[in-house]
């Protein structure tokens, strides 16, 4: 098949379809359930999935069901399923989520959370890229192979609502699910990212995760800086002593060895070889202030910090007031959130458990501490790659992009990938996105790259269609 009949295809499903309904998406102020308390009753996380489940529906897909399930307190989960058109061709699962994290202040002018707009082929907006476009691709990839007579076996459709907030009911509907869904072969995500928009990239591995929130108390009401400081120690001097225990101010390195792994040859040899082909384009380009150096020189280093090390940020703060109201007063409590991120093969409840010890053993001149923290997540890594697989996903990228794909470690976390590694140990694994270093998943201005969306999903289809003709 000419591939340019197939990229004429896909960039105008795309443009009319897609895109359209993507925008639609963002328009809707729906969060995640640990963002909004209001979830189940407000209607805005329904809503949001309703308007690219009318999009799939619009794709009239042969043999296609859905339905989607409902029980209390859990979130909405979306179950797609379409027959095999070849009962021995191997069942796969596709996985993406339709919720959202929190808008944040500061978008760039005439940008906005819930304010689509296209500019230099890209889609502005909460969701856009993290990751809304998943559900829709996943099903126009389906709809792609049949307009294109190509065979497949059952695939499988998850949309979750609950992924950045620890996909605790997942696992719960996915055990219901079983007997339906079978054993698939290959399992796709569509959550990941890129280091580069010029070749398909597949992530090998992922990091764990888990947020502490720690709440320091000294007073029992606000005390004058000028009575009170060289007698009540701040709250912010004892966070730092906190801190202290845990990583190296000096360097960022985490002092505590349950938070470790052991990195093997092979993985320097892996990133020394990613970082050889792409150079320090994709760090140069994230968004840093000019002057600002990074943590290291060796961009190999860099690669390696980034997923087989763990590390530390806090990502919020209460109890301090904004400047315009700081007059000079000790305060009597600070409340901060500390993110830690893991290597894979790292027992994730073992480093919180570690990382608690530490955080209220002996308080710092006898302050109340206190922690709050949710079950951590373990980190990810891929088993080798199947031979017959690797030459698809290279094909695949040698097809439409002109070279040959690269396996990328990812510095995120995707809490359910772990779970779907143990349940199906024989499965294959394309974890794989559009998130680059200008997305801005999770921060202010999030984009979705349209140009890469589309050579994404004509990547996936010539994917499919080399394992349909090598079985």
């Amino acid at each position: 098949m000419d591939p340019s009949k197939l990229v004429e295809y896909v960039n105008q499903a795309v443009d009319q379809g897609i895109i359209p309904a993507l925008s639609d998406y963002v328009k809707v102020p729906s969060l995640s359930t640990e963002f909004d308390p209001e979830w189940e009753t407000n209607g805005l996380m329904l809503e949001a999935m309703n308007i690219l489940i009318r999009y799939v529906d619009s794709l009239k897909i042969n043999n296609f069901t859905h339905e989607v399930l409902k029980e209390p307190g859990k979130p909405w989960l979306f179950f797609g399923m379409v027959e095999a058109t070849n009962s021995e061709l191997p069942t796969i699962l596709m996985y993406g989520h339709f919720d959202k994290q929190p808008h944040m202040s500061g978008w760039s002018e005439g940008l906005g959370p819930t304010n689509p707009v296209i500019k230099n082929d890209r889609l502005y907006g909460r969701g856009s890229s993290d990751d809304g476009y998943a559900i829709p691709s996943s099903a126009f990839i389906i709809k792609t192979l049949q307009d294109f007579n190509v065979p497949h076996g059952k695939i499988v459709i998850i949309g979750e609502n609950e992924e950045e907030s620890d996909s605790a009911s997942l696992i719960y509907y996915m055990n219901k699910l079983k007997d339906r869904i079978g054993e698939p072969k290959i399992v796709v995500c569509l959550d990941s990212g890129v280091l580069t928009y010029d070749r398909f990239w597949v992530t090998t591995s992922l990091r764990g995760c888990f947020n502490v929130d720690v709440k320091i108390k000294t007073l029992k009401a606000g005390l004058h800086s000028g009575g009170g400081s060289g007698i009540v120690p701040s709250t912010f001097r004892i966070l730092q002593m906190l801190l202290a225990r845990i990583e190296d101010v000096e360097t960022g390195r985490i002092l505590i060895k349950e938070l470790h792994t052991n990195i093997e040859p092979r993985h320097w040899v892996e990133k020394a070889n990613m970082m050889g082909a792409v150079g320090r384009g994709p760090f140069d380009e994230l968004p840093i202030e000019e002057g600002l150096q990074f943590v290291s020189d060796d961009i190999t280093q860099l690669a390696i910090n980034n997923t087989y090390t763990p590390t530390l940020v806090v990502t919020g703060m209460e109890g301090l007031p904004l400047l315009v109201n700081a007059g000079n007063v000790l305060q009597p409590e600070l409340n901060v959130r500390l993110s830690f991120r893991l290597p894979p093969g790292v027992k994730a409840d073992v480093a919180l458990d570690a990382v608690k010890r530490e955080l209220t053993r002996d308080p710092p001149y006898g302050a109340k501490v206190s922690i709050k923290c949710a079950p951590a997540d373990a980190g990810w890594e891929q088993k080798p790659i199947s031979p017959c697989l690797d030459q698809a996903l290279d094909t695949a990228s040698q097809k439409i992009f002109g070279k040959g794909y690269l396996k990328l470690g990812e510095g995120g976390t995707i809490p359910f990938m772990g779970f779907l590694g143990e349940t199906f140990p024989e499965a294959q694994f394309i974890i794989t996105g559009v998130l680059g270093g200008d997305s801005n998943a999770h921060s202010v201005d999030e984009c979705l790259n349209i140009s890469y969306l589309k050579k994404l999903i004509c990547c996936m289809f010539e994917t499919f269609k080399a394992l349909s003709a090598s079985n």
